[in-house]
């Protein structure tokens, strides 16, 4: 299960085009965050629709606190190597990155590996209430 401490959020709709993941970071109608499936699947649809936030579905999107992030999946691969401090930006894909130019604020890294802080491996811990210190 996802590691994210308590924070606020907002009700939002897929309107990205695509599936999109449970515990993935999203930039929907101009909220960002990390989005959480909430519809619930029938035991006979299989184990991937539990997973995946279909295009018009309704969905909650933690906008604030702290969350963590899997480095190994492809829209994090960006910040795989993002130092404790690092500005994090999410561009018009999901994607996120450390580069500034055309991209949304999303957060700060507050927590690495090696911080002593429990952080798994592939992971990193983003502070999204930091998006207003850069």
């Amino acid at each position: 299960m996802t590691y994210n401490r308590p924070g606020q959020g907002t009700h939002v709709v897929n309107d990205s085009g695509g599936i999109l993941a449970h515990n993935q970071p999203a930039k929907l109608q101009n909220f960002v965050g990390v989005l959480v499936k909430q519809k619930t699947t029938k035991w006979s649809d299989g184990l991937a629709p539990v997973t995946q936030i279909q295009t018009g579905e309704k969905c909650w999107m933690i906008t604030k606190g702290i969350v963590q992030i899997d480095t190994s999946q492809s829209y994090a691969s960006g910040i795989a190597a993002a130092a404790k401090g690092a500005a994090i930006y999410i561009d018009g894909s999901n994607n996120l990155t450390t580069t500034a130019t055309s991209n949304t604020k999303f957060g700060r890294v507050i927590e690495v590996i090696g911080d002593g802080r429990t952080v798994p491996t592939n992971r990193i811990r983003i502070s999204l209430d930091a998006k207003d210190s850069f």
